[in-house]
């Protein structure tokens, strides 16, 4: 197993508040983990830690099998704060050109390099734009075309598509899986679709300390839930006579104005018919849906955990 972070007993306080407790986890190279909880759990706190911002009042962290402010690491591995910006008024791909170098590479090397990381997010045509003239969806690509300096072996993105429009959020959901082959990624956010499709792990912290660190395919139970998003509302009636079929446990649906449905049935080696049957029961009754997940929503578990 190789290993590209490493905690153990790591705590941070500040002025005698302890926001981060006792936290130990591992994260295995090719495993995007997604790093989740309230506002206020302590993900700022850790990922800064990760990124050698700051020192642990007890504890260790290890990345890449290094400290995390080590030098060495300049090229292995990058952070994306959710906030990083860009200097007013000075040309964003020589700005990058600038981060490349700072990097070890050389000045023709750097302008070229830049080229690259502007493709990736295609938006090579900008480079002579600066950040005032851009959109907020434009920076952000730009900032994680940044991340993407000298091929890093890791990569930690904080809110990667907040405050982004749908199709931007896309792109860069798109960004960072074609990447995923080449780095690993630990990606905070609040969007648990951004979770849900991107990682395979997951962190949760709730008031400071790691309570869960799990495989997201385990954690939604995929093979005995079915999750619908419906085109209208389901009432009791219908949610009643789905829960007569054989085998279904529960029926749930969110709350007014989701649109959705979550049947829970009992595992057995008749699930394709019990599905089946689920299927069956929507189109007798005239209910249409849009989409259909096997498995729990993410942000439910991870409601449900963070009580």
């Amino acid at each position: 197993m190789s290993l590209v972070i490493h905690t153990t007993g790591l705590s941070k306080s500040f002025s005698g508040k302890q926001v981060l407790k006792d936290v130990s986890f591992q994260v295995e190279k090719g495993v995007t983990t997604g790093l989740v909880g309230h506002n206020g759990a302590g993900k700022t706190t850790l990922f800064s830690l990760l990124s050698g911002f700051l020192k642990p009042t007890e504890g260790s962290v290890e990345v890449l099998g290094c400290s995390p402010a080590d030098p060495i690491l300049s090229n292995r591995f990058s952070v994306l704060p959710q906030d990083a910006g860009f200097v007013h008024g000075i040309k964003v791909g020589n700005q990058l050109a600038r981060l490349a170098e700072l990097q070890g590479f050389s000045s023709k090397e750097a302008k070229r390099e830049a080229v690259r990381v502007l493709e990736i997010v295609n938006l090579k045509g900008e480079w002579g734009q600066t950040p005032d003239n851009l959109s907020h969806g434009m920076r952000k690509r730009i900032a994680i075309a940044q991340s993407f300096i000298g091929e890093p072996e890791l990569i930690l993105l904080d809110e990667p598509t907040a405050g982004l429009d749908p199709e931007s959020a896309k792109n860069i959901r798109n960004y960072i899986r074609d990447k995923q082959r080449q780095a690993t990624f630990v990606i905070s956010s609040h969007n648990m679709e951004d979770i849900e499709d991107l990682c395979q792990d997951i962190l949760l912290l709730k008031a400071g300390q790691l309570t869960h660190q799990e495989s997201i395919a385990n954690l939604t139970a995929r093979t005995t839930v079915l999750t619908f998003k419906m085109e209208q509302e389901v009432n009791d009636e219908i949610k009643q006579i789905i829960s007569q079929i054989s085998s279904v446990t529960k029926v749930e649906s969110g709350k007014t104005g989701e649109r959705r449905l979550t049947v829970f049935f009992s595992s057995s080696e008749k699930d394709a018919l019990i599905e089946i049957e689920i299927l069956k029961c929507l189109a007798t009754s005239n209910l249409k849906y849009r989409e259909m997940i096997k498995g729990e929503r993410l942000a439910d578990k991870v409601l449900e955990m963070s009580v």
